[in-house]
């Protein structure tokens, strides 16, 4: 499997996020560090600042493939052809409803419509992936005439696209399953509006598909899309892939400051909480070995293990903290240990330590 980055196309789509072309191109050696193996640099027909920023990504000489976004019209072509990437993202809704209302043209119409765009890219030496818009609402009858065609005139990929976030795993991975019979390698993109993104994407994979797409902090229209530190490490721990894990800290960080969208304080790998114990049963497991409670190392992620103290905690809470500050004294545990069950406070690190050291001077 393979990671393909849409904060640069997808992300920006979200509201209130816009790169600067500086940005664009930090954000793309950040990713590029990371590993992943497409970033989908942006419309570059949307603005200036857009076709500049990609252009500039361009310029980098990253590992990773660039690929810009492309309505099937040939003005939109010839504006990728000017940022000098490798691929480009041809999309176009095949569904009836988006036929008949949207563009007012036949299946055959939009069908030579798509082809002729494919051909002009690929003439222009271009990699081309077409993603029929909506395809989980779409009917077969209609993918399969599109699809087929495009076969015929040289598409390289295809993405499955989970435009409105409506799949559900089982049902989307069917849908791969049933498209892999083209013999095209296969991308997915799944929205996260019923909280499935994630699932409907490692579902598809299970099908045949080869690449899943994602985003920093899971950004995009509406709800977003597939966060990228939980695919990344999905990928890592189940696909046996190398993704350097402790770069997505900082990475989710450098979004957050770049687009004033602040991540939940329990959101997988990069929340806050992400590696917080809490429970005195699982505090006093945790500080044998981590594993008993935790899954994923907190060190390979470049994190800290945290032990949060208030009424649920419990005398391993409590010693965990003083030992690092070189109290031992378990008459100071006890005492200090009934003091915060009945104040029902939360003690910081410094805190219980002030009151440790305060009751140390009462028992001596």
């Amino acid at each position: 499997m393979e990671i393909l980055d849409s904060t640069m196309r997808e992300g920006e789509q979200s509201p209130c996020v816009n790169f600067t072309p500086e940005q664009r191109v930090e954000l793309a050696l950040q990713l590029d560090e990371l590993g992943v193996e497409f970033i989908e640099a942006g419309h570059p027909s949307v603005s200036e600042d857009v076709f500049q920023g990609i252009k500039m990504m361009a310029a980098q000489g990253l590992k990773a493939n660039l690929l810009a976004h492309s309505r099937a019209r040939k003005e939109d072509i010839d504006r990728v052809l000017k940022t000098d990437v490798q691929w480009i993202g041809i999309f176009f809704c095949v569904s009836d409803r988006c036929l008949s209302l949207r563009f007012r043209m036949s299946l055959d119409e939009a069908v030579d419509r798509i082809v002729e765009a494919v051909e002009y890219a690929r003439e222009h030496g271009l990699r081309v992936r077409f993603t029929p818009e909506d395809t989980t609402r779409t009917k077969w009858e209609n993918l399969e005439r599109v699809i087929t065609a495009l076969k015929n005139v040289g598409v390289e990929r295809v993405s499955v696209a989970d435009t409105t976030g409506v799949a559900y795993p089982l049902g989307f991975y069917s849908l791969v399953l049933r498209m892999r019979k083209f013999g095209i390698p296969l991308h997915v993109h799944c929205h996260n509006d019923m909280g499935l993104a994630l699932a409907n994407a490692i579902m598809g994979l299970e099908a045949g598909a080869i690449v899943a797409d994602a985003a920093v902090n899971g950004v995009g229209e509406r709800t977003g899309i597939v966060d990228l530190a939980q695919l990344a490490t999905v990928a890592n721990y189940h696909y046996g892939k190398n993704y350097r894990l402790e770069l997505l800290h900082p990475l989710s960080q450098w979004m957050e400051r770049v687009t004033g969208i602040k991540v939940a304080k329990n959101h997988p790998v990069v929340g806050e909480h992400a590696f917080v114990h809490k429970a005195g049963l699982h505090v006093a497991a945790v500080v044998q070995d981590p594993s008993f409670y935790e899954f994923l190392p907190a060190e390979t992620f470049g994190r800290t293990r945290e032990i949060f103290v208030d009424k649920y905690a419990g005398r391993a809470s409590v010693e965990y903290h003083l030992r690092r500050a070189g109290i031992r004294n378990k008459k100071v545990v006890e005492t200090l240990l009934r003091k915060i069950k009945s104040s029902g406070a939360v003690y910081t690190p410094r805190m219980l330590v002030e009151e440790a050291r305060k009751i140390e001077k009462e028992v001596m």
